[in-house]
């Protein structure tokens, strides 16, 4: 028991040797100093994980902005190029018109549809021109491909056109390759009727009818419809359904024309 203590005695001496020569080459004793490397190393292990973990974070999300700004670029990129065609596609329909304007005595203006109407009955547009542009009751509307209709109401700014496939519409038309000549009527289902061709007469799918001028308001030559097919008729006449040249749901522009005098 006594050699215990007496080596209890000896390490507590030699502890205090150690610490009296610490502090007289290095100074007092701090603990808080002792702590402090420890608690460096662990916040900067702290932040390298902390970077490590919210770094993709920030570079996905950097990422994702700079994504959205190409897109968006992208987006008006595509608007300006769709603007540039439509402006083309409509300087080459209105740069057609002219041409008809240079080439037809009848010409009185060119204007832009802007209604193709309300219901199925009557079969009408609105273009943008009336009585101020020079535009009176029966005129004749066409556009580059073949004949529109005729004006039926004038208003000052505004117009109402009856288009050919109505059923209140007829007009005196020819086949172009053999001369025949026959009435053509509107059915109202976006097709025409040719009227009045004798069984006896050959008649053939494809044949290009035009406008023959002898119903004192379409001038004559102006490309009307195609015959789409011969269906059975009486005993007199054939019963021949014809295919216009116009498209009416994708008329834009049109010419009006005085009627034939």
């Amino acid at each position: 028991m006594l050699d215990k203590r007496i080596i209890a005695l000896f390490l507590l001496i030699f502890l205090s040797l150690v610490l009296m020569t610490f502090q007289s080459t290095r100074g007092p004793l701090k603990p808080v100093s002792i702590l402090k490397y420890p608690l460096y190393f662990a916040d900067r292990e702290l932040q390298f994980a902390w970077n490590a973990v919210t770094g993709p974070i920030r570079d996905f999300k950097n990422l994702r902005e700079k994504n959205l700004e190409l897109e968006e670029e992208l987006r008006t990129l595509r608007l300006s190029k769709e603007m540039n065609l439509e402006l083309v596609l409509e300087n080459r329909r209105l740069t057609k018109l002219l041409e008809i304007k240079t080439t037809t005595p009848e010409y009185v203006t060119t204007a832009r549809v802007i209604s193709s109407g309300i219901g199925i009955w009557p079969r009408t547009i609105v273009i943008n021109k009336g009585s101020r542009g020079g535009i009176e009751r029966d005129m004749v509307v066409r556009n580059v491909e073949g004949l529109v209709g005729r004006v039926i109401e004038v208003m000052s700014s505004f117009s109402r056109v009856l288009l050919i496939t109505d059923v209140g519409f007829s007009a005196s038309v020819r086949l172009q390759d053999s001369r025949l000549e026959g009435i053509l009527s509107g059915r109202g289902d976006g097709l025409c009727t040719l009227k009045y061709i004798s069984t006896e007469e050959e008649v053939k799918a494809g044949t290009l009818l035009v406008t023959s001028g002898l119903d004192g308001i379409f001038p004559p030559g102006i490309p009307v419809g195609i015959i789409f097919r011969i269906d059975p008729g009486d005993e007199l006449f054939q019963s021949i359904i014809v295919r216009p040249v116009v498209d009416e749901k994708k008329l834009e522009e049109v010419v009006v024309l005085k009627k034939r005098t």
